[in-house]
């Protein structure tokens, strides 16, 4: 299987799932982040899954894990729409347009301390639990730290680790496998690939944004590559192996 069509099935996994915990979670106030948390690729929840099946265990509990990144990726969206004042996300009007800044912003917070309680009552070994909260508030921290160096216009490669790369890919890839049990090892290769692919991603969006300056396609091409060659430092299964070099040609392959 490539890694689109992988995407693909585990997306309608994720969607099912994001909606069954909203709704657990129901308030009021939140019918509104509802909305906002429906459409995107999933590409987050996903990697996930696939940080969790690395280390060759299978468990349906892992879709939960990764709806609840998804949750916390549709959060970090709205913050970024005001940021940015984009008065649409997912072909609608953008949550703050809907419902006012003030209570976007709380909408918002919910969805990332939901996505932390998510995390937290989970049925996986409280000790992988941990270590797995500990990964998403550093991802969480750095996301904002990166977010700042970016709009003060700062280092172009640490700010596309931090906003992008860790958040995007190795966050989500090292969070599967801390859950699944993986050795520290793997871990630690998980972040090195996925922060060169996560750069390899910022410049992708930066290109489709009409933002790229020259060469970018080109760094996004070496970046890519710098991850596929650490693929056969993360597994010996050759359908994996495959998977994660088809993740790579997503990256910058991608029309958005």
């Amino acid at each position: 299987m490539d890694f689109k069509s992988y995407l693909k099935t585990t997306a309608k996994n994720l969607d099912l799932e994001i909606e069954k915990l909203l709704k657990k979670n129901l308030v009021p106030a939140t019918k509104e982040f509802i909305q906002s948390c429906k459409g995107g690729k999933r590409i987050r929840g996903t990697l996930v899954k696939l940080g969790f099946e690395l280390t060759g265990k299978k468990s349906e509990e892992i879709i939960k894990i990764g709806a609840a990144y998804e949750i916390f990726h549709a959060a970090i969206l709205i913050h970024d729409d005001i940021m940015d004042q984009s008065i649409v996300r997912r072909g609608k009007p953008s949550l703050h347009k809907r419902v006012g800044v003030a209570k976007a912003i709380t909408l918002a917070d919910y969805g990332f301390f939901l996505a932390l309680q998510i995390i937290a009552e989970s049925n996986f070994f409280e000790k992988s639990k941990i270590e797995a909260l500990k990964l998403f508030a550093r991802v969480a921290k750095d996301t904002a730290v990166g977010q700042i160096m970016d709009l003060e216009g700062l280092d172009p490669i640490t700010t596309a680790k931090l906003k992008t790369a860790h958040y995007t890919i190795s966050g989500p890839l090292q969070l599967g496998a801390i859950l699944a049990g993986g050795s520290t090892d793997l871990i630690k290769v998980l972040g090195l690939f996925g922060e060169n692919l996560g750069i390899a991603f910022q410049f992708q969006d930066d290109i489709l944004d009409g933002q790229a300056e020259r060469n970018v396609q080109q760094q996004a091409e070496h970046y890519a590559t710098k991850a596929k060659k650490i693929i056969g430092k993360i597994t010996q299964d050759v359908k994996m192996r495959k998977l994660l070099g088809s993740m790579a040609d997503f990256v910058i392959e991608r029309s958005k």
